[in-house]
């Protein structure tokens, strides 16, 4: 029988059983129980002759149990009553031989009257009766393969296993990664020690494309309080513009040259609080991902330039132009949304006017098929 399965409550009964082993290496068929570690053997065909010995096995190992019962003495330390009980068990497989030794019925033998469990043995019944009709039962290979799907289901056991252990590693990982989310808000101000959040962070809530954190640290220390509309449109580019272009190919308007210093400088100092709370953030590379390419376009834009002419500054394609416009144009509506949360209405106006001034010619056209 295979082996129990973990919980299984058959192995944690063990019964004694009479069985023919091979013969004691102590050179005779002993009596008493067998010494302490001594393991016994099937017996070897064509070898000597079987001594029968009392062997203690799990109970989860029994496959079936017969009706046929026999008498055996109350006392079988001796070796000559195990081998006469051994001797009355071949006796019976003999007259047996032909049908086989008839299995204990539940119903019959054991007056069990659960109208459930009844059902049980009668589906049980089917499903044997199935099984014995299956034309695998007269194939050659039947044997190799039942070891074959038992090494499959052994495989998936293991691999149902390892995507348990894949999961809960996978939620550690990611509990850690809360913990550390966490901490960098409540350096950031977003939260308090207790992790309520804080008006900071009810703001940053209302960003919801760009990069919330670092919009956030501009909009409080009030780097757009004394910028134009078009400027902040300008300075906010940086947010949506993610394609690369050649260095030099672009230039920042001097009114944003401050400002994009100011920019870098709090991204660097977000980047470096997301790495002393334990988040995988390499500094230079988060600075670097807020490009200019599209500063200049973008102010020429909203100062009324046509698109024609603004595209000779750009060093993208038209397409890029414009998705990266509408992006934008969200971007600023979100952020007058956050304005109204820190109660600042004179700002909000200003990114609402930015939006406005965006809002024209062929970048918002209903369709680009004209």
């Amino acid at each position: 029988a295979a082996a129990p399965a973990p919980g299984d409550k058959a192995a944690q009964y063990n019964i004694d059983v009479l069985l023919p082993c091979a013969p004691s290496p102590r050179g005779k068929a002993a009596d008493g129980p067998g010494l302490a570690g001594e393991v016994f053997r099937p017996p070897e065909e064509g070898g000597a002759k079987p001594e029968v010995q009392v062997v203690r096995m799990d109970l989860s190992m029994v496959r079936k149990i017969s009706s046929i019962r026999v008498a055996i003495p109350q006392d079988l330390r001796n070796a000559d009553s195990r081998g006469g009980v051994g001797k009355t068990v071949a006796e019976v497989e003999r007259r047996f031989a032909g049908e086989g030794l008839p299995p204990l019925d539940p119903v019959e033998d054991m007056d069990i009257a659960d109208k459930a469990f009844k059902k049980a043995v009668k589906r049980l019944a089917e499903l044997d009766k199935r099984v014995r009709a299956h034309p695998l039962q007269k194939d050659p290979r039947l044997a190799e393969l039942e070891a074959r799907h038992g090494r499959r289901l052994g495989v998936e056991a293991e691999l149902a296993a390892l995507k348990r252990r894949a999961r809960a590693s996978g939620g550690m990982a990611f509990r850690s990664e809360l913990r550390s989310m966490k901490r960098v808000l409540r350096r950031l101000g977003c939260t308090d020690g207790s992790d309520a959040v804080q008006l900071k962070g009810r703001a940053a809530c209302e960003v919801d494309c760009g990069d919330e954190l670092v919009i956030t640290e501009l909009v409080f220390d009030g780097v757009f309080n004394d910028l134009a509309p078009d400027l902040c449109a300008g300075l906010l580019s940086c947010f949506v513009f993610d394609e690369a272009t050649e260095e030099g190919a672009t230039s920042v308007p001097e009114e944003l040259q401050r400002p994009l210093l100011t920019l870098r400088d709090k991204a660097r100092r977000v980047a470096t609080v997301e790495n002393e709370s334990r988040l995988a953030v390499d500094v230079e590379e988060y600075v670097a991902k807020f490009k200019v390419g599209l500063m200049e376009v973008v102010v020429l834009w909203c100062r009324g330039s046509k698109f024609s002419d603004i595209m000779k500054r750009a060093s993208v394609f038209e397409g890029s132009v414009i998705r990266c416009i509408r992006r934008l144009d969200e971007l600023v509506v979100s952020l007058s949304s956050m304005c109204k949360v820190m109660g600042n209405a004179e700002l909000g106006a200003k990114f609402l006017e930015a939006s406005r001034l965006m809002r024209r010619d062929i970048v918002f056209a209903a369709s680009l098929y004209l």
